[in-house]
């Protein structure tokens, strides 16, 4: 059964992938409840998005813009991440995630290097990887369910299913979270479109930092 509290924002968004992301035009990602095709990357940032906004819509995070210097020449501008007091639900999923990459370093508690901690640095799909952390969440809540198929001489087949009637009843979040985004952006535009920058290109570093790796 599903668990108090949840879904989360990122669950929503991931749920109701089409709502959310763009559609694939080639390959992209199958959503399980549905089995709509949409665009992979914008997904993964799309979900990453939802959950540091919800986390600091329920103010048990802090988001500050800072900046600093490369070298002494280039600036990078990111958000600071800081933990303000503890969720009153159990976390999954990227929340959760999100949450124990905190270190309490300022430092080290800006998103990029967050997301990073979460994906475990250089990975050649960091965005698969962060929509494996939405769905294995779903999994502990009775959203999704996941099965493995057990084959010889080649890699386990996996089965995902949707427990569609947990989930229809949530499509009315879907709107939900889509004002709670607004409601972030028209408090802080600047705040929302620099958790946007950080976001995307936090996770695009770790797919050039992978390239690298292979010079």
């Amino acid at each position: 059964m599903p668990t108090e509290g949840t879904p989360s924002a990122s669950d929503i968004v991931y749920l109701f992938g089409d709502r959310f992301a763009k559609k694939a035009r080639m390959g992209g990602a199958q959503l399980i409840y549905g089995g709509n095709k949409v665009n992979l990357s914008d997904l993964g940032d799309k979900l990453l998005l939802a959950a540091f906004a919800g986390l600091a819509s329920k103010g048990y995070l802090a988001l500050e813009t800072v900046q600093e210097k490369i070298l002494g020449l280039r600036t990078i501008r990111d958000l600071l991440v800081t933990r303000v007091k503890s969720p009153a639900e159990p976390l999954y999923g990227l929340e959760a995630a999100i949450w124990d990459n905190i270190t309490g370093d300022p430092k080290k508690d800006r998103v990029r290097p967050i997301i990073s901690r979460i994906t475990g640095g250089t990975c050649p799909n960091p965005w698969n990887d962060l929509v494996g952390l939405a769905k294995n969440g779903l999994v502990e809540q009775g959203y999704l369910n996941v099965d493995k198929e057990e084959l010889r001489f080649r890699p386990d087949k996996v089965h995902w299913s949707a427990n569609e009637g947990l989930i229809r009843p949530l499509e009315g979040r879907v709107d939900e979270v889509k004002a709670m985004l607004s409601s972030l952006e028209n408090r802080d535009r600047a705040l929302y479109k620099q958790l946007e920058e950080s976001v995307h290109k936090g996770i695009k570093a770790m797919v050039e930092s992978s390239d690298s790796d292979f010079d």
